[in-house]
C-alpha cells in the first residue's frame, strides 16, 4: 500500500480527519475516543506499521486494528446465523460482458456456493464488480446471502479468506440513503460500532468487505423516483472504480429493455469502469424439495410430493418450487397427519386462494393449540380462523401506512388493544390477544428482538391485500384513499385484495369499480391513489371477469397488463407506465386518448382490441434478426405498424401518424447496430474491442468501418488504446444515455438523423 492510500484511509476512520498527526515517521489519531499511536516505515511491501509492538504491513494493520474485521466476523456468525436446514439452489450465472442473457449464461447446480464465492471474491484492478442475485419472491435469496455471509465469516475466522461478506437488508424501500441504511445494519443488526459510512467504503475498495444489499427491488429501478438508482449510482462513484456489491433484486437492472430506465444510473457513472454481472436463482426442483423434507426430518418426503401436485394438478405450482413456502408445508407435514390431510384437502378446489388456503392451515394451528382462552372454563380459542386473519391483515395494514416492513413490539400491541375493542372483546380476553399477537407463528423479531416483522413479503403483502379487501367490501372510502396513497402497491396485495372481495361480496364488485372511478376522478393525475386505482380496477376486470368495464382519467403502473386476462375493458383519458403485454389477452377491450410510456410485445392474444387516439411514447420488441437483439422504437408511424401487427386496431390516431414521407420507412438496419452497441454498455461502462467483436458477431466489421467513426466524431463514443501486442481499443460511452435516448426518439428510425439530432 503506498504512503498517499494510507494517509486517505487513516482519515476516513478518524474521529476528525484534520486532528491526524503524521510527521516523522510517526502516526498520532483518534478513532472512536481512543487515542492511537503507531511508528511507520517502508520496505518492499510498502508502509508498515509498528504498534503495541506488531509491526503489520498498512493493509493488514488497517483491516486488523482500525475496522477490527475479526470482531466484525464473530458478530456476523453470533446474529446472521446461516439458515437452519439450508439447502443449495441452482440457477444461471452471467459473467461477461460478452455473455448474451437469452444464450451463454452458465449453468451451476450444487456448487452454487462456491461459483458465488468464487465470483464475490475475484478483484479486477480499476474496475467495480456489481453483482445482481436475481429470483421471484420467496426462491432464496436472503437465505442465500445469510449463509454465504456466515460461511465467509467462519472461512475468515480460521484464515482461509481475506473477505467479508455483509448483509444490508433494505426492506425494499423506495427512498434511501446507502450511507445511513450501511451504517444502521452495522450498529443495530451486528452490534459493531466501530466503522463511519466513509471507512466502510475505504474497506470494500480494498476487497476486504463485499456489501450484500438485499431488497433492492425492481419497482424502484423502473418507478417513478428513481431514488434507489440515483443512491447506487453515487455509492459506485464513491468507489471510485474499486471493489465488489452484491445486490439481491428480482430483476437485474441490465435486464430492462428500455433506455430511458437505464439512464439515471448510466449517466451517473459514466466516469467509472463497472461491470454488471448477473445470478440467477431457480425454483426448486423435487429433489431439492425431498432432500429438505429430509432434512427436517418428514417421513416420507417423496410421498408428500406425490401427494402435492396430485391434488395441484401441477409439478410448477409454487408450493412445491418456492422455498418460503416449502419451509412452511414441512411445518404442517411434520406434525399431526389430519393437519396435512385438511390442509391438501383445502388445496385446489380455489383457484386463486390457493395462498388463503395455505396460511388458513397454519392460522388454525396457530388458533387451536396457542392461542387459547384460559381465563374461564371451558377453555376455547381467543380467535375463530377469520379473526386471527382480520388481526393480521391489521397489523400488515399498520405497516403500510408507516411505510415501513416491521413494527415496535409496543406499537404491535396497541394495534392488537384497538382490534380487541373495536371486536368488544373481554378486557382478559384483550390482554391475551396483545400478548400472543407478539409471539405469532408468522410474526418474526427484528433489529436485535424489539421490532417485529412478517415471516416473509409474501406473507405480509397477503394480508394488506386482505386488508384492502376488507375495506373495499365496507366501502369506506377515507381509508381505502389512505391505503392506496402511501406507495405503489404490490401486484399480489392487488390480486389479494380482489380475491378477498371474490369470496366475500361478488355482487359488489360494480359498486367498488364506481368507489375506485370516483377516487381517481378526484386525484391530480401523478398520485399514488391514481395509480392504484388503475391497478385494482384492472385486476377486478381479469380476476372476477367483469365485462363491460368503463373506466377514465386512471393511472395504470409498471407492467399493469402483464399477464392480465381483460374482456370488454374501456379505458380513456389515461396513463400508463411501462408495460409489457407477455402474457395478456385484450379481447372486445379499448384504448383512447390514452399515453404508454412504453410497451413491449407481443401479446399472448388480442381480438378486437382497439388503439384509438393514443400516444406511444416507444415500443420494444424482439428483432427477426438475432443479432440485432431487442429494438426500441420511438417513431409514431413505426410503432402504429408494429401494433397493428400484434392484432391491434388502430384507428384515427393522428397522434401515431408518421412526420413526414420519408419517416414512414422502416427503422434502419444501422441505427438497429447503434441500439444493439449501446445494450453493451448496460453491461460495462467500458467495452474492449474483442468484446465487442463477439457481441456483433459478423456485423462487426460494417460498425467498425461505416458506423463507429460517426459516433465518435457525434462523441457519442470515445476511445483508448489498451496498448499491448494487439494494440487493442476500447470504448466508452461519452454522451449522457438521455441525450442519446432523445436524439434516438428524434430520429425517425434514420440513422444519419439521429447524428445530426446530437450535434443540434
Amino acid at each position: 500500500m503506498e504512503f498517499n492510500q494510507f494517509k486517505r484511509i487513516v482519515r476516513a476512520f478518524s474521529d476528525d480527519p484534520e486532528d491526524i498527526d503524521i510527521d516523522r515517521g510517526r502516526l498520532l489519531l483518534q478513532v472512536r475516543d481512543n487515542p492511537i499511536e503507531a511508528t511507520l516505515s517502508y520496505d518492499e511491501r510498502g508502509v508498515l506499521v509498528t504498534a503495541t509492538g506488531d509491526r503489520l504491513t498498512a493493509e493488514s494493520w488497517v483491516v486488523k486494528r482500525l475496522a477490527r474485521l475479526p470482531m466484525l466476523a464473530d458478530r456476523i456468525c453470533d446474529h446472521d446465523e446461516s439458515p437452519e436446514h439450508f439447502v443449495s439452489p441452482s440457477g444461471r450465472l452471467l459473467e461477461s460482458p460478452q455473455d448474451e442473457p437469452r444464450v451463454h449464461q452458465q449453468a451451476f447446480d450444487s456448487n452454487i456456493v462456491a461459483r458465488m464465492t468464487d465470483a464475490l471474491g475475484h478483484r479486477t484492478p480499476g474496475e467495480i464488480a456489481v453483482w445482481f442475485l436475481t429470483s421471484d419472491a420467496g426462491e432464496g435469496k436472503t437465505s442465500l446471502i445469510q449463509h454465504l455471509a456466515v460461511q465467509q465469516a467462519r472461512a475468515y475466522k480460521r484464515k482461509d479468506a481475506d473477505w467479508l461478506l455483509v448483509p444490508i437488508p433494505l426492506g425494499g424501500r423506495t427512498f434511501l440513503r446507502f450511507d445511513d441504511v450501511v451504517i444502521s445494519a452495522l450498529a443495530n443488526r451486528l452490534r459493531f460500532q466501530l466503522l463511519y459510512y466513509d471507512a466502510f467504503l475505504e474497506l470494500i475498495r480494498l476487497g476486504v468487505i463485499v456489501p450484500a444489499f438485499d431488497g433492492f427491488e425492481e419497482m424502484i429501478i423502473e418507478g417513478s423516483t428513481g431514488e434507489a438508482i440515483s443512491a447506487l449510482g453515487q455509492l459506485l462513484k464513491n468507489l471510485e472504480s474499486a471493489g465488489t456489491v452484491l445486490i439481491a433484486t428480482r430483476k437485474a437492472y441490465h435486464e430492462y429493455k428500455s433506455f430511458h430506465s437505464m439512464a439515471q444510473l448510466l449517466d451517473s457513472i459514466l466516469d467509472v469502469d463497472v461491470t454488471f454481472g448477473s445470478m440467477s436463482l431457480h425454483r426448486w426442483s423435487r429433489d431439492q424439495f425431498i432432500k429438505y423434507g429430509r432434512m427436517r426430518g418428514v417421513r416420507k418426503p417423496d410421498t408428500l410430493y406425490k401427494r402435492v401436485a396430485s391434488t395441484l394438478g401441477d409439478n410448477e405450482h409454487p408450493l412445491l418450487t418456492r422455498a418460503v413456502l416449502i419451509r412452511r408445508l414441512m411445518d404442517v407435514a411434520s406434525g399431526a397427519d389430519a393437519d396435512l390431510s385438511k390442509l391438501l384437502g383445502g388445496l385446489g378446489t380455489r383457484a386463486h386462494d390457493f395462498f388463503l388456503d395455505f396460511l388458513a392451515a397454519i392460522v388454525e394451528r396457530e388458533a387451536n393449540e396457542k392461542w387459547i382462552d384460559k381465563s374461564g372454563e371451558p377453555t376455547r380459542p381467543l380467535l375463530n380462523l377469520e379473526e386471527h386473519h382480520l388481526i393480521l391483515s391489521r397489523v400488515a395494514q399498520e405497516m403500510w401506512l408507516q411505510s415501513t416492513d416491521d413494527l415496535r413490539i409496543d406499537d404491535i400491541g396497541v394495534v392488537a388493544e384497538l382490534f380487541a375493542e373495536e371486536e368488544r372483546m373481554a378486557p382478559a380476553v384483550a390482554r391475551q390477544i396483545q400478548e400472543r399477537l407478539k409471539q405469532h407463528a408468522l410474526l418474526v423479531k427484528t433489529k436485535g428482538g424489539r421490532w417485529l416483522g412478517f415471516d416473509h413479503d409474501d406473507f405480509r403483502y397477503f394480508y394488506l391485500g386482505f386488508a384492502l379487501g376488507v375495506e373495499l367490501v365496507k366501502r369506506d372510502e377515507t381509508n381505502i384513499k389512505a391505503m392506496l396513497g402511501v406507495s405503489t402497491l404490490p401486484r399480489f396485495a392487488v390480486d389479494q385484495a380482489v380475491n378477498y372481495l371474490h369470496r366475500t361480496d361478488r355482487d359488489g364488485s360494480r359498486s367498488a369499480l364506481r368507489l375506485l372511478q370516483q377516487l381517481a376522478s378526484r386525484e391530480p393525475t401523478v398520485s399514488f391513489v391514481h395509480e392504484n386505482c388503475g391497478s385494482v380496477m384492472v385486476a377486478l376486470v381479469d380476476i372476477l371477469k367483469v365485462q363491460g368495464v368503463i373506466a377514465s382519467h386512471m393511472g395504470f403502473s409498471v407492467d399493469a397488463l402483464v399477464g392480465r386476462s381483460l374482456c370488454g375493458l374501456e379505458v380513456s383519458d389515461s396513463h400508463f407506465s411501462n408495460t409489457s403485454l407477455e402474457g395478456a389477452t385484450l379481447v372486445n377491450c379499448t384504448f383512447q386518448r390514452c399515453r404508454f410510456e412504453r410497451l413491449d410485445g407481443p401479446a399472448e392474444r388480442i381480438d378486437n382490441a382497439r388503439i384509438l387516439d393514443c400516444e406511444v411514447a416507444s415500443l420494444v420488441y424482439q428483432d427477426e434478426d438475432p443479432e440485432f437483439g431487442d429494438i426500441q422504437l420511438y417513431e409514431p408511424s413505426h410503432i402504429r405498424r408494429k401494433l397493428i401487427q400484434y392484432g391491434f386496431e388502430v384507428e384515427d390516431s393522428t397522434r401515431m401518424q408518421p412526420h413526414s414521407v420519408e419517416s414512414a420507412n422502416d427503422i434502419s438496419d444501422d441505427l438497429k447496430l447503434v441500439q444493439r452497441v449501446l445494450r453493451t454498455f448496460t453491461r460495462t461502462t467500458r467495452v474492449n474491442e474483442s468484446t465487442m467483436q463477439v457481441r456483433l458477431g459478423k456485423k462487426f466489421s460494417r460498425f467498425e468501418r461505416e458506423i463507429l467513426p460517426k459516433l465518435l466524431s457525434a462523441g457519442v463514443l470515445e476511445q483508448e488504446t489498451l496498448g499491448g501486442k494487439q494494440n487493442q481499443r476500447c470504448l466508452r460511452i461519452s454522451t449522457p444515455m438521455l441525450r442519446i435516448e432523445r436524439a434516438m426518439a428524434n430520429a425517425g428510425g434514420d440513422f444519419q438523423r439521429f447524428i445530426d439530432a446530437l450535434a443540434e
